[in-house]
């Protein structure tokens, strides 16, 4: 998919880390309780999702790059 469609997969992934970023501040201040356990999930699923983006658009970028020098 990722060869196919590379700005599709990383729209999702960056919308996927958004509505992580943005569900990790409801409970940014609490220190106990089902808030607190809801914004951890949010914001460690937002470090994991930013990650996977960054990886993803190296290796599109590689294909990107691969598929020039092929052609030429």
């Amino acid at each position: 998919m990722l060869r196919t469609h590379p700005i599709r997969v990383l729209a999702v992934v960056a919308a996927v880390a958004a509505g992580l970023f943005v569900l990790s501040a409801p409970g940014a201040d609490e220190t106990s309780g089902a808030w607190y356990y809801i914004s951890a999930f949010g914001w460690f699923g937002f470090l994991i999702a930013m990650l996977i983006l960054v990886v993803l658009a190296v290796a599109a970028a590689v294909m990107a790059v691969g598929r020039r020098r092929g052609s030429v």
